[in-house]
This record gives structure tokens, sequence and C-alpha cells, in this order.
């Protein structure tokens, strides 16, 4: 672990505290508590105006990692306090926390004497962003960013949890506003997360609410609807990050009423939460035993560990809306929402029809039957027309830009064409040219792999990519992930680095006859060889494509011999003449051997020239691919057959085909 130089002060917390003075490092320390940490940074400013009340404490963990999860753990003190982060119960949650490999954050935070509502959750927030704004300094891992509390301080931790999004409760404490003040998790111990229901219910209100008055600056009665602003209750909405609560059975401070209805509210919501009673358990008396502390660990832990799967699937989510539509059920059903209060019908098309039924304030909800895993097209139909859903990505495709939903497989299947942390990135060009085959302006894009500016000497292999019939050249980034495909592969080094270029499919001469190989030949990759740095020879170039993309990618790999050596079809079948690969003439050998010049006359001459034929499709399209490798093998011609387990025609068989395929490449 880097070790940090550049701060005013920093101690080892081997070191006891007791040997501090009370009231140092910006405010009291627990006596005779030797907090199990690697590393301490004591009063850092996290607002930059020197107030005691604005400084935090950095615990880092004994175990030695490149960053750390964070946990942000505030002090109880009835919003009197301004200076208590050294008594932020250091010798059990914070303890706690460090040893299972969290960094700790113990901030201080405006009293109700120093200003009022809603100045102490603006101060939380200053310290979240002042975390994700410092991760490289410290050693934070911001993918994992959650706060704690204990009394006031578990009513702040829950109130950040609550409360993203709204901007009354941001401010501007600290600046770094380019950064995001969301938590991943909250931890509430003994809160007051409701200060409208202290009397738990009873009609009578009885609490002395005096606290929460002088927080607010004026009387409870009489104004019980300007104290909702004061609640974590308030804000709670489905979209929450997960809460744990702990709340003692005897608590004689906070109500035990108050975790209970804090959790249900929650749970109502739809928020992930746990609620522990303590029996017995008083206002903090009681309520650390070794049980309920692993009990916040292992809830953080989980939390973290569904983050990371949650992360990887997001990627793939075309919804536009944070948890929103359309969502895959458990059983890979597929719900469907759309709100159109004006309109009289609505149909969800995915394969087939299934009609919408309309609900509440005009939106429309259906379910599908369950579907295969994969990337799927959809439409919605009103009136006769098929359009795009408005609350998604759109996709090319279809002949059109369509709205799409990714069924996902299995995660750990998945992982060749999701973006990984620490994993180098390559870039992803739109190049603009004109044709003057196809008298025309046109857009490729090209892939180089990460390394490609750092070595100015390093030249490359290329595969030259094909898309399907009614897509477009930007189907293999955004259908495809083909950029993350090598990404992934290159790093684990089961591919050799290499560019990719993706071109459009449809090419015409102004007569409209087809100019795709010409276009290719004579124009794309001489232009290709000249603005990369590309090893220009047939040994070095491939070409493949999925579906139509699959019948060019054959035309041109097959018919110019001179200029590929590494050709392959995804879900595409071997043209040959009138006849294709799933017709009697296809076994014919005469036929065969006219093909493409003659380039199967001589299974010889194949075989040494190719480096490889690669044919591949899904195991749902049936089996005339393995037909048609099998046929050509039995004419001594070398291939290599490859069946992506389960899938169809779409794009989830074409980047396991991809993926299999790169690493073949120019080896």
């Amino acid at each position: 672990m880097k070790r940090i130089v550049t701060l005013a002060v920093s101690l080892f917390c081997m070191l006891s505290l007791n040997a501090q003075p009370p009231g140092g490092f910006g405010g009291f320390q627990m006596p005779q508590v030797e907090v199990r940490c690697s590393e301490k940074f004591a009063d850092i400013d996290y607002a930059g105006d020197d107030e005691v009340y604005h400084k935090l404490d950095i615990y880092l963990p004994k175990v030695e990692k490149d960053s750390y999860p964070v946990v942000i753990h505030i002090y109880g003190s009835a919003w009197f306090s301004n200076s208590s982060k050294g008594m932020a119960d250091l010798g059990t949650i914070v303890n706690a926390l460090l040893d299972a490999g969290y960094a700790v954050v113990t901030p201080n935070h405006r009293s109700s004497s120093d200003a009022k509502f809603p100045a102490q959750i603006e101060d939380i927030k200053a310290v979240v962003r002042f975390v994700r704004a410092n991760a490289e300094k410290y050693g934070f891992d911001t993918d994992f960013v959650a706060t704690s509390g204990f009394s006031s301080g578990a009513h702040l931790a829950s109130l950040a949890a609550t409360s993203y999004g709204e901007p009354q409760l941001e401010g501007t404490v600290g600046g770094n506003l380019d950064f995001t003040s969301y938590v991943d998790a909250a931890c509430c111990w003994s809160g007051p997360t409701d200060l409208n229901y202290m009397s738990c219910g009873r009609e009578e209100d009885t609490w002395n609410h005096g606290p929460e008055e002088a927080v607010m600056g004026f009387p409870f009665k009489g104004n019980e609807e300007a104290f909702r602003a004061l609640n974590a209750t308030t804000y709670i909405d489905r979209n929450d990050p997960p809460v744990i609560v702990f709340h003692g059975t005897k608590d004689n401070v906070v109500p035990p009423c108050q975790g209970v209805h804090f959790y249900e509210l929650l749970d109502k919501a739809g928020v992930d939460t746990e609620l522990y009673m303590v029996e017995g358990g008083g206002h903090g008396m009681g309520m650390y035993a070794p049980e309920n502390l692993k009990r916040m660990v292992d809830f953080l832990d989980r939390v973290r560990a569904e983050k990371e799967k949650n992360a990887a699937y997001a990627f793939l989510d075309k919804s536009l809306r944070a948890g929103g539509y359309p969502k895959v059920n458990d059983d890979m059903s597929v719900t469907f929402s759309v709100r159109a209060p004006e309109a009289e019908e609505l149909v969800v098309n995915l394969g087939k029809d299934y009609p919408m039924k309309k609900g509440e304030r005009g939106v429309w909800t259906a379910t599908t039957e369950p579907q295969v895993e994969g990337f799927h097209y959809y439409s919605l139909k009103a009136g006769g027309l098929s359009v795009a859903d408005p609350s998604t990505h759109t996709y090319y495709g279809m002949s059109r830009y369509a709205s799409a939903v990714e069924v996902p497989e299995d995660l750990d299947e998945a992982a060749y064409y999701i973006p990984r942390r620490g994993v180098p990135q390559g870039a992803v060009r739109s190049v603009t040219f004109h044709s003057d085959v196809c008298d025309s302006d046109r857009r490729m894009y090209v892939y180089t792999p990460a390394g490609y500016e750092e070595n100015p000497g390093k030249r490359y292999p290329v595969l030259y990519l094909q898309h399907g019939g009614g897509e477009d050249e930007t189907g293999w980034i955004y259908q495809g992930h083909a950029d993350v495909i090598l990404d992934n592969l290159i790093a684990e080094g089961k591919a050799e680095p290499m560019i990719i270029v993706m071109n459009s499919g449809v090419a015409s001469r102004p007569d409209g006859t087809d100019a795709f190989n010409d276009m290719m030949v004579k124009e794309v990759i001489p232009l290709v060889d000249k603005r990369f740095r590309t090893i220009a020879d047939a040994d070095h170039r491939a070409v493949a494509g999925l579906s139509w993309g699959a019948k060019q990618a054959y035309d041109l790999g097959l018919g110019y011999p001179e200029v590929f050596t590494w050709v392959s079809g995804f879900s595409g079948i071997i043209v040959i003449g009138e006849f294709r690969a799933r017709t009697p003439g296809f076994r014919d050998p005469e036929q065969l051997a006219a093909a493409y010049n003659g380039v199967f006359s001589d299974a010889k001459k194949f075989n040494d020239h190719y480096n490889l034929l690669f044919i591949a499709n899904g195991e749902a399209e049936g089996n005339h691919l393995q037909d048609m490798s099998a046929i050509l093998a039995e004419r001594g011609i070398e291939n290599v057959f490859y069946q992506s387990p389960r899938t169809g025609h779409e794009w989830l068989t074409w980047r396991r085909c991809l993926r299999e395929f790169a690493q073949r490449l120019f080896k």
C-alpha cells in the first residue's frame, strides 16, 4: 500500500488512543481504545474551511490491498456535538469493519448549535463526495461506499441512503460536485428515522422533541408537516440502497418502534432490508455483541457481492431508467411497463404479440412467457404502427432503430463480453470516407487494441467483421460487444492483439448493382492499410460475418484468396451459384469444385493456402451448417465447426462465435 506523506498528521493506529489528549484531533477521543488499523489519517478538512466540524479521520485496514471499500461511520450525539468523531464506536463497529477489510471514515458534522437542518445531512453528503474525489489519494475503492451510524448518526446514515436525488438536501459543502453523494448501503444502529413517529403511533404525542426541535430551529407542535423533511422515512422509494437496522428492545432513548417502523416502510417499498431487534438491548448498551457485528459485516459483504454482479448485468441493461423496464424476471419472463395515458390499446411484440393492460396513471404493463437467454429485439405496437420503446436505448436492427432486451445468461458464462476492472481497453474510432465505387460518403468503425497509441512501432493483423441483414456497422459494437470481447481475450493472453474493421454491408453502385466486394477490396482495405499500422498481407488478414454478413465474408474470403487466409461465417451458408448448403446441389462435387473460381477444386492447395476456415452457428438453428462442414471435410477441405449451446439466430450466438474464432486467429 502506498504511504501518504502529504498530510499534516498521519499516525499508525497501533498506538492506543488514550495517548491523545481529550479534545485533540478535532474532537474527543475514546480513552484506552486500540483501533485495529494499519494507518490513521487524522483531522482531514473535507470542506476547506478549517472548521472543527468539517474534519474527518480515516482508518485503513491492516490487510494490504490496492484499495478498500469504504464505510462512513457517524457518531451519535442527538445532533448536539460537532466534534465527536474520536468517539464513533471505535472499539466495536469500527474495529469490526476494519477487521473485515473496510476502510472507515469517521466525520464530524455541524451541530444543532452551529447550523440548522439540513446542514447536518449536507455535511455527510459532502463526506461521501470527498471520499469519491480522493479515492486515489487514500486508497478508497469507490465502487462501494456505505454509511453507518449510531443514534443521531444512524439518522444521518439512513437519511443519506434514502434521500439521494433530493436537491434540497445536497448542499455545496466542500465542492466536489462532479462526484455523486449516492451510497451503496446503510447500517442503522438505534436510529431515530421518523421524528413524527417517536410516540409509536399513539394518538397523543407525549414525546419530548427537544433534540429535533433544536436541530430544526422551531417547535414540533404545530409544525408536524415541516418536521417530515428531517425524516429518513420521508424519502423512501424502491430505488434506495439496501439498509440493515439494529435496535434494542429496551432502548429508552430512541423507542424500539423506530427500528420496526423504518424496516416495515423500507420493506413495503421493495428495498432490500434486514431488521435485528436485540433482546434486552438498550441505547448502545448490549447492542454490539459479536453476532451483531458479524451480521453487519455479512450484510455489507453480501451487498457488495450483489452489486458487483449487478454491475456486470447493468452493462447489458437497455433501460434508460434506473430500476426500470423492461425487467427480466427470475423465470426469464420479461415484464414491460410503458406510460401512455392517451393510448386506447398497446401491444408489445417480443417474438409474438403480448397485449398490454392499462393501470393507474396510464401505465401499461405486460409479462411475456419465459424467454431463452440472449439479445432480443422488441417493438411496441399501437394502431397498427410498430415503434421503439422510448424508455430504452435503441439499436439499428430489423432495418430500423429498435428496442431490445437482454435476457442474461449466467454471469460466469457472460464474463467474456462484460467489461472488467483492471483490463486495458482498446479504442473504437468512427472513420468516414468517400467511396468512388458507390459514389457515396460512408462510415466504418475501427477497433484498435489497448497499447496501440503507446507503441507507435508495432503493426497489427486485421479482422474485417461484418454485421447481418437489417443491421449496420454499429452492430458489432453496440449489440455484439466485439471491443469488450477482444479486450478481455487479449488481456488473458487468449487472443493476439488485432485491429477490427466493421463496415456497413449495404453497398451498391449508382445503378443499383451490388458493390460490396469492389468497395472492400479496392477502397476499404487499402484505406485501412494506409491509415492504420497493419501487417498488410493475406496471412495477417481475416474476414468474418454473421447471417447475411457471413455470406459476404465467404464471398470475400473465398473469392479473393490473395487477400485473405482466415475466413469465417457465423450462422451463414456458403453459396454455390443458385445452390445453398442445405440443397442437393452443394453435395455435387462438380458444383462444389466450381464455387468461388474453383477454390475448393484442389483440397491440398486450399489447405496449404488457408490458415483457417471456421464455420459456426447456434444449436437452436439446426444442423445444416454442421452438415456443410462435414461435406467439406469429406472433400478434404479442412475446417473447424463450432456450435453455440442452446442459442438461436441472435447476438448471443455471434458473440460466442467471435470469442471462439478470435482465439484461433493469427497464431
